[in-house]
């Protein structure tokens, strides 16, 4: 983990804050000394102290929302996606909306969380985990087709962007480190702790190593 001062109350985006692994990156955000604006579809479903956090209520796919979430903020990171049933397909427009927000206000750093069965990156998957994300594609193929467009919006943003691709996601205490990287290789037993993945997740918005690079992550 780092150690570095973190800037003087700087304050940061965060769209996807109501779930599980946005609230441990709110948690990690807030312990590194930052401000936290999160926007919820409830304002309720966001618990922290209003000190450090504040949360707006609306949704990711309405620009004057985005804009509201926004302002005054030095950087955006996405944590949002789909839940079952799948009844709500919404990241590549949201993400096209929030993408169009920075632009307007100015802001350069955008990370945003996938997974690591998104997109076409075969090389970094072994061979059991790719047959997996097969399965998924034929299963889930709203989803996956809306998952790769997020990543393609993101690319495509002209931003100081990173994408993030977690395999199977933990609940369990933290390890304290990660294996992150363009080149790192995840399979079917790799997994992160959520406060691990939201520790690299704001260590890469304050002390970006990737920029314009999608990096997958594993304890």
């Amino acid at each position: 983990m780092n150690t570095r001062t973190t800037p003087a109350l700087a304050t940061i985006a965060i769209f996807g804050g109501s779930g599980a692994t946005g609230k441990a990156l709110i948690s990690d955000a807030v312990s590194k000394g930052l401000r936290v604006r999160a926007l919820a579809r409830k304002s309720g479903s966001i618990d922290f102290a209003p000190d450090r956090v504040e949360v707006l209520a609306g949704s990711p796919s309405n620009a004057e929302n985005v804009l509201s979430a926004m302002r005054g903020c030095a950087a955006v990171i996405c944590v949002f996606g789909p839940r079952p049933p799948y009844a709500d397909i919404f990241c590549e427009s949201a993400t096209a909306t929030i993408v169009g927000a920075m632009r307007q206000l100015g802001i350069a750093r955008l990370i945003c969380q996938t997974g690591g069965m998104i997109g076409d990156y075969s090389a970094n998957r072994t061979l059991p985990f790719q047959w997996m994300t097969d399965m998924f594609k034929r299963r889930s193929p709203q989803v996956a087709r809306d998952r790769e467009g997020q990543e393609n919006v993101v690319k495509r943003s002209g931003l100081d962007w990173t994408i993030v691709k977690p395999p199977r996601l933990t609940d369990g205490k933290a390890k304290g480190s990660w294996q992150a990287g363009p080149d790192i290789r995840v399979g079917m037993l790799s997994s992160i702790a959520r406060g691990d993945l939201a520790d690299f997740l704001v260590e890469e918005t304050l002390y970006p190593q990737h920029i314009g690079q999608a990096v997958f992550i594993r304890n």
